[in-house]
C-alpha cells in the first residue's frame, strides 16, 4: 500500500489498463455466442488477460506464423491479443478466398493510433474504409495502373543511367546510389522535382522516413493501438517505447509530407501527381463545387507515393544485389542473354523487355525470395464470417503472411534457394512454377504502385547486369571469397543488413554507358 501511495498516477493507469483488458476479454467471450458452435481457427495456448501478447514474437513474426501453420496443419491461424482477435493467413489460397473473393468484408483497416501520432493520418495505406479511402485510391489507381505507368519509362531509363554512372565512379556508395534512384523516381512522379545528386537532402529525408516507418512497431500492434487514451499522456508518464519513438520521429514523417509538397508546388519541372491534384482542386473551387481533395489530402497522396514507392523499391534492389553475390551462375547466365539481345553499343531499354523474359524471372524471384513487406499491414473484417469450418469474428485483424506464401513448399521446390529457373515453362524443360503472389497485398488493399515498382526494378536489373558484374569480396587474410550471410531487418518493411560486395565494370560493355550518356 505504501508503494502504491508513492505512485498514485501509475497505479490508476495500471488499473485502467487491466480493466480495459478485462472488458476486451468479455467481448472476446461473446464471440462464442455468435459463432453458433463453430471454432475459431487453430492457434497456440494463450495466457489469461494477455492472450497471446507475450507469445507472438516482436521481431520477424512471419517465421513464427509459418512454422506454427505447419505444426497445426492449418493455413489459417487465430490469436487473441488483450481480447482483440487476430487472424493470420499463410497461403495464397486462403488469402485469395477471403481478401479477394470476399473483399467487401475485408476492405477495412484497424485504427492505427501509433501511426496517427507519427503523422500518417492521410496516407492511403493506413486510411480506414470509407469515402476518403475511395477518393484516394481512385486517384492513385488512375495514376499507377499498368497502362499509365508507361509514361514514366523515360524517367526510369534516365535515372538508371545516372545510377550506373554513379556506381562505376563510386562503387562503395552503391546502397546510397540505389536510394537515390528510388527517391528520384517517386520525387519526379509525385512532385515533379528532380534529384540532382546522391547527396540531395531528399535522399536523407527518405532514409529518415524509412527508419521511422520500420522501427516504430507493428501496425495496430502496439500498446497505444489497443488503448488509444494513452496517446494523450505526457512524455514523463509514457512507459511505452513505441509511443516514445513515434513522438521522437514524427518530424521525419511530417517533413516527408510537407517539404516535397512545398517544393513541387513552386518548382515543379513538369506535370506531377501533386500539381495535377492542385489544378483539379482549383477548378472545382472556381466552379463553386465542393472540393474532393483538401490540401492535407493532396499532401497525403504525395506522401503515399514517396513512402511506399521509395523504400520498397530500394529494399527490393538491395535484395537483388545480394542474390547476384550469392548466385554468380545466375548472373552470368543473365548477362549472356542480355548480350545476345542488346549488343555492345547501347544500354537496354523497355523496348527490349519482350525479348528478355529471363529478366522478368529474376525480378519475380527477387520479389519472392525476400518479400520486403513480409506480413504487410493488417486488414479488418467488417462482419462475422465462416471459412473452412472456422469462425472469424467481425473486427478481427487479418494479416496475409507473404513470407509463408512465397516460401510455400507445396508451390515452390526448394523455396529457400534463389532460382529464377523455377519459372521456366515445363515445355521448355523447367518446372513452370507460378510467379509469386502476396508481396503486394490482396483485395481492395492491393498496392496500387506494383506495376511501377516492377518496372523500376526490371530496368535497373537488366541495365546493371549489362555493364557491371556484382562480385564477392576477397578476404585479405585467407584469400577466400566472402559469402554474405542473409540477415533481414525487422519491421513493416524488411531488407538485408549491410553486406560486402564489389562492382566490377564489364570493360567491353562500358562503351554503351558512355555512348548513352552523351545523348
Amino acid at each position: 500500500m505504501a508503494l502504491l501511495a508513492l505512485y498514485p498516477r501509475l497505479s490508476s493507469i495500471a488499473f485502467l489498463i487491466v480493466s480495459l483488458a478485462a472488458w476486451r476479454i468479455v467481448l472476446f467471450c461473446s464471440f462464442k455466442r455468435r459463432s453458433k458452435g463453430l471454432p475459431l481457427p487453430p492457434g497456440p495456448k494463450g495466457e489469461p488477460i494477455l492472450g497471446h501478447l507475450r507469445i507472438i514474437p516482436g521481431d520477424n513474426p512471419e517465421y513464427y506464423y509459418q512454422r506454427l501453420s505447419k505444426e497445426l496443419g492449418s493455413d489459417v491461424l487465430s490469436f487473441n491479443v488483450l481480447g482483440q482477435p487476430v487472424v493470420v493467413l499463410n497461403s495464397v489460397q486462403a488469402a485469395t478466398d477471403l481478401m479477394d473473393k470476399r473483399g467487401a468484408n475485408y476492405c477495412d483497416r484497424p485504427r492505427f493510433v501509433l501511426f496517427e501520432v507519427m503523422g500518417w493520418g492521410m496516407t492511403l495505406t493506413f486510411l480506414r474504409w470509407g469515402p476518403k479511402f475511395r477518393v484516394h485510391r481512385k486517384i492513385l489507381q488512375k495514376t499507377f495502373q499498368r497502362s499509365s505507368v508507361v509514361q514514366y519509362r523515360p524517367l526510369q531509363e534516365k535515372e538508371t543511367r545516372v545510377l550506373l554512372e554513379g556506381i562505376v565512379k563510386s562503387p562503395q556508395d552503391w546502397e546510397r546510389l540505389l536510394r537515390r534512384f528510388a527517391t528520384a523516381i517517386v520525387m519526379g512522379i509525385g512532385f515533379g522535382v528532380e534529384i540532382n545528386d546522391d547527396k540531395d537532402p531528399f535522399i536523407q529525408m527518405a532514409i529518415d522516413a524509412s527508419y521511422a516507418l520500420g522501427h516504430g512497431g507493428a501496425p495496430a500492434g502496439t500498446l497505444v493501438d489497443f488503448f488509444p487514451m494513452i496517446k494523450s499522456f505526457p512524455d514523463w508518464l509514457v512507459r511505452d517505447r513505441s509511443l516514445k519513438f513515434a513522438r521522437d520521429w514524427r518530424w521525419a514523417i511530417r517533413q516527408m509530407h510537407e517539404v516535397p509538397y512545398a517544393v513541387g508546388e513552386k518548382q515543379s519541372m513538369e506535370a506531377s501527381l501533386v500539381r495535377t491534384l492542385l489544378a483539379e482542386r482549383q477548378k472545382k473551387l472556381d466552379k463553386g463545387e465542393p472540393e474532393e481533395m483538401t490540401i492535407e489530402d493532396i499532401k497525403g497522396a504525395g506522401g503515399a507515393v514517396y513512402a511506399a514507392g521509395q523504400d520498397t523499391t530500394w529494399s527490393t534492389l538491395v535484395v537483388f544485389v545480394l542474390s547476384m553475390v550469392l548466385r554468380p551462375d545466375i548472373q552470368e547466365k543473365a548477362q549472356r542473354m542480355i548480350d545476345d539481345v542488346v549488343g555492345p553499343g547501347r544500354l537496354p531499354t523497355f523496348a527490349d523487355r519482350p525479348n528478355l523474359p529471363y529478366m522478368d524471372y529474376i525480378v519475380q524471384e527477387t520479389l519472392r525470395w525476400c518479400p520486403v513487406s513480409p506480413v504487410g499491414v493488417p486488414h479488418r473484417s467488417l462482419q462475422d464470417d465462416v471459412y473452412d469450418g472456422y469462425f472469424i469474428p467481425a473486427g478481427s485483424l487479418v494479416y496475409a503472411n507473404a513470407r509463408a506464401m512465397t516460401h510455400d513448399e507445396r508451390t515452390y521446390l526448394f523455396p529457400q534457394e534463389f532460382d529464377p529457373d523455377r519459372y521456366i515453362a515445363q515445355s521448355e524443360g523447367g518446372r513452370g512454377e507460378p510467379f509469386p503472389k502476396g508481396q503486394f497485398g490482396f483485395g481492395r488493399r492491393v498496392c496500387v504502385g506494383q506495376h511501377l515498382a516492377e518496372a523500376s526494378v526490371w530496368i535497373v536489373v537488366v541495365s546493371l547486369l549489362s555493364v557491371i558484374s556484382v562480385k564477392r569480396c576477397i578476404d585479405p587474410v585467407t584469400g577466400k571469397e566472402e559469402i554474405p550471410e542473409v540477415v533481414l531487418t525487422n519491421g513493416l518493411t524488411s531488407h538485408p543488413n549491410s553486406f560486402k560486395c564489389s562492382f566490377v565494370p564489364r570493360e567491353d560493355r562500358l562503351a554503351a554507358l558512355r555512348y548513352s550518356g552523351s545523348d
